[in-house]
């Protein structure tokens, strides 16, 4: 199928057919044999190149002038009772008894699905008796050209496999929801046409058409394939041959240079088939009982090769590499936004985009088996434990601060006083691990840390006066500690003895005094072997060695650091690696204590030495799940790096692009494997209430109100999918399409088909929701659930009796608005209650 991506042919379209000539189009018009300018003419024939419905009968247009075809349509009347026909025309019986009877009703679904697609109401077109492709070929011209909904691709399979969705997947999920589904997956940046074009390319090089040749397919240097016998499939139809009038379709194999059709075929049909070949074979290279199979390769080009065995090119030209399969969408976006109505499975699906990205093979072999779902949920959440997925709410309350970086208090240690350090956001945090770190030093580390311990121990502050300490301890392979005022504490064997050289030195400090502590245990409790872990704040880690020297004073001018260890250095991280990649919480305050396996991941710390092969910190891709991302100050919380979270602004791109963040003076880019996943809730806020900077940056995709997954559930004789899209509809009747009832509420009813699961369902779910959609407005609440036209005992909201005159007296005329209503609890427990909604 040829995309024409100059679309002035649309613009003369609908100069020629806006939608008011469609109310006045008479049945010449519509449908006359030669007649190029008629409606059916520029559908099939000038149109072509704005996806193609080539092919199959003419009845698909409903009516159709068969001046031309007399002959075999005459044949087929008496073959096919739901056709009809008289010296002119064919139609569908189903249109009317006489031709002009039929015309008026096709005409009339013609301007319905161009007044639908024009209007966005692409669901009323489901329902159209026009031809499928044949109506959302209508739809698709006639739709908004700022916004359009509607690929230029007609057919089921090829939406459903951009979607990642089998292709036997259930008839009820209407097309009308696979098209909004993949207009939100289309960049903006991209035409319409484009887009089509990449989605319908990508689908039939993935299923190519696959023929067993009989005795007699080659002959005379031809692969004969007649499209009768072996009729081509959608995403062929229309491109090789023409089913309904019986083409023979013959490939050259001597030459490879064009098909061949039979004399019936009409001279426009011979010129789209002949193509020049992108695979030539000689007469010796197929065979009878071979499996050929055939794909679009490029525009006017097919592929053709063998199953087995491998093809043979012809003599003296070159072999091209084998066709590859490619995955329709080999890279899930960076940024999306799933949006929806409550109750729509946002967060549900949520884990599904994420496993999308990180287990994708994991995701499609369970996604459509009914109990995989478990599998599903058990490895993401041990992604979440390995921190390769994040979540996170916003809210009104959320800032910068959270989300990047900020200035945060901490509590003091040993009487100290309280501290203030820059503390990492969940953004900064994920980011980091994302993009790993340099390893500057790395030598051979022990093979075996069973029976190692493991010590915390800080080098200076990376932001104070003493930050110099961590390089010089870097760069002579020692580690200093800064407590015990220069002391030489050489001789000491026991904590006593350390005091009294304290008290001896003329300090005055207490036995339990945490600089006793820390000298003890430099000087004392760590031994040779010993691994040590150097911290960059509390969140943070720089690098990782092993004790190689006994304890050693270092006089020092004018510098407390004076006691020192020899290290050997096994790691050193530039930039600072973030805690999860080592420990199961954050680090203290204390300068020095032993790391306990409750606090250490010892399994992590052997991936960083590499004793479980090389680590590499960052190559995996990172998810953050930003829950009601909508419900959040967007500029607040972002602040500069709304820009760099770009595709284009990323780390590594050609136009990345780096901040100095305002708190730590660091400079910050965000990776390339950094995915943003976004839910919203557009009863909170609709997608035009949206930050614009944001809506730029982002992907969306619709989660809807799905009423058809509910269809198989009947309570007490109410069908709950359909009682949903009732109360759906009116619902956009009197507010809009953001504050539908997702079906997710009524998922339980599954397991329990029980009417007071549907009762507890509607008191303590629907019906709360419903006050916080109209703010209280009972009346209207009444007219969603169809309360006015129930008979008394089946109405959920009702006007009690009692008299107002008590209490205002008789001359008053109260307004509508206060009227008094009250919810009658006893409804919720009759059936008769939900079979009401529906019947009007």
């Amino acid at each position: 199928m040829a995309f024409d991506q100059d679309t002035r042919v649309w613009d003369d379209f609908l100069q020629a057919w806006p939608i008011e000539r469609l109310r006045t189009m008479t049945l010449p018009e519509y449908a006359t044999a030669g007649d190029k300018n008629s409606f059916v003419y520029w559908m099939e024939s000038r149109l072509d190149g704005l996806g193609s419905i080539w092919g199959g009968s003419a009845f698909k247009f409903g009516i159709y002038s068969r001046v031309a075809a007399t002959a075999i349509a005459t044949t087929a009347a008496d073959d096919d009772l739901s056709r009809a026909y008289d010296g002119q025309y064919g139609w569908y019986r189903k249109f009317g008894r006489t031709a002009a009877e039929a015309f008026e009703a096709v005409r009339r679904e013609v301007i319905a699905v161009a007044t639908a697609a024009r209007d966005g109401r692409l669901e009323d077109i489901d329902a159209s008796p026009l031809g499928e492709a044949y109506r959302w070929k209508i739809a698709f011209h006639y739709q908004s050209r700022q916004s359009p909904q509607i690929v230029c691709v007609y057919l089921r399979k090829p939406l459903l496999g951009f979607l990642g969705l089998p292709a036997n997947s259930r008839r009820e999920l209407p097309q009308s929801r696979l098209y909004r589904d993949i207009a939100a997956r289309r960049p903006q940046s991209e035409s319409i046409v484009a887009f089509s074009h990449r989605l319908w390319r990508e689908w039939a090089r993935n299923n190519p058409y696959a023929i067993k040749l009989t005795d007699g397919a080659v002959r005379n240097g031809y692969l004969t394939l007649n499209l009768v016998s072996a009729p081509f499939p959608e995403n062929m139809r229309g491109g090789l041959g023409d089913e309904e009038h019986g083409e023979v379709a013959r490939f050259r194999t001597d030459t490879g240079f064009e098909f061949e059709s039979d004399i019936r075929a009409s001279s426009d049909t011979r010129g789209r088939l002949r193509k020049r070949l992108n695979r030539y074979f000689s007469d010796a290279d197929i065979k009878a009982g071979d499996i050929v199979h055939i794909s679009p390769e490029a525009e006017g080009r097919y592929l053709i090769s063998r199953q087995l065995p491998a093809v043979s090119p012809v003599r003296n030209r070159v072999a091209e590499p084998p066709f590859e399969r490619t995955p329709m969408m080999s890279k899930p976006p960076l940024n999306q936004i799933l949006f929806g109505p409550p109750g729509t499975g946002k967060t549900y699906h949520a884990i599904d985009k994420a496993l999308e990205i990180l287990a994708p093979d994991l995701l499609a072999q369970h996604a459509a088996d009914p109990g995989g779902r478990a599998v599903l949920k058990k490895r993401f959440d041990e992604l979440v434990h390995d921190k390769l997925v994040q979540f996170v709410t916003f809210h009104q309350s959320f800032s910068y601060e959270d989300f990047v970086e900020g200035i945060r208090a901490h509590a003091p240690v040993d009487g100290g006083a309280l501290r203030y350090e820059v503390d990492d956001g969940v953004f900064k945090s994920i980011c980091a691990a994302a993009a790993g770190a340099k390893i500057a030093r790395k030598a051979q580390a022990p093979f075996d840390l069973s029976g190692k311990r493991i010590w915390k121990m800080s080098l200076g502050n990376s932001r104070g006066s003493d930050s110099y300490i961590y390089e010089e301890c870097i760069k002579n392979g020692i580690a200093l500690l800064g407590y015990g005022d220069g002391i030489d504490f050489s001789g000491c064997t026991t904590r006593a003895e350390v005091y009294q050289r304290f008290l001896r030195e003329g300090q005055k400090v207490e036995s339990g005094d945490y600089a006793v502590t820390a000298v003890a245990t430099f000087l004392l409790r760590i031994k040779q072997g010993d691994l040590l872990v150097v911290s960059d704040g509390l969140q943070k880690f720089r690098a990782i060695g092993e004790v190689i020297g006994d304890y050693r004073p270092v006089p020092r001018e004018g510098d407390e650091y004076t006691q020192c260890r020899a290290i050997r250095w096994l790691r050193v991280y530039e930039p600072s690696l973030p805690l999860d990649q080592l420990m199961h919480n954050q680090f203290s305050q204390m300068t020095i204590y032993q790391l306990h396996d409750g606090s250490i991941d010892r399994d992590k710390l052997e991936q960083l030495l590499g004793l479980q092969g090389e680590a590499q910190p960052g190559a995996r891709p990172h998810v953050l799940i930003i829950d009601e991302i909508n419900r959040g100050n967007i500029s607040r919380i972002f602040g500069e790096l709304i820009t760099l979270i770009e595709p284009s602004k990323r780390v590594g791109e050609d136009e990345a692009l780096e901040v100095i963040l305002p708190y730590s003076k660091e400079r910050f880019g965000v990776p390339g494997n950094v995915h943003l996943i976004g839910t919203m809730n557009t009863a909170d806020r609709s997608l035009t209430g949206l930050d614009i900077a944001l809506r730029r940056r982002f992907e969306f995709f619709e989660m809807p109100s799905r009423p058809e997954l509910l269809s198989a559930i009947v309570v007490e004789g109410v069908n709950i999918g359909e009682m949903l899209a009732v109360m759906n509809r009116r619902i956009e009747v009197l507010l809009d399409r953001d504050h539908h009832l997702g079906h997710a509420y009524f998922m339980a009813l599954d397991k329990e088909r029980s009417l007071s699961r549907l009762a507890a369902v509607f008191r303590n779910q629907i019906l709360p929701l419903l006050q916080e959609y109209f703010f209280e407005d009972w009346e209207r609440i009444r007219w969603v659930l169809n309360d006015q036209n129930k008979a008394e005992g089946h109405r959920f909201i009702i006007e009690p009796k009692r008299s107002v005159e008590g209490l205002f007296g008789s001359t008053t005329d109260l307004p509508l608005e206060n009227r008094i209503w009250q919810v009658d609890t006893e409804a919720f427990g009759q059936a008769d209650s939900y079979r009401g909604i529906i019947a009007v």
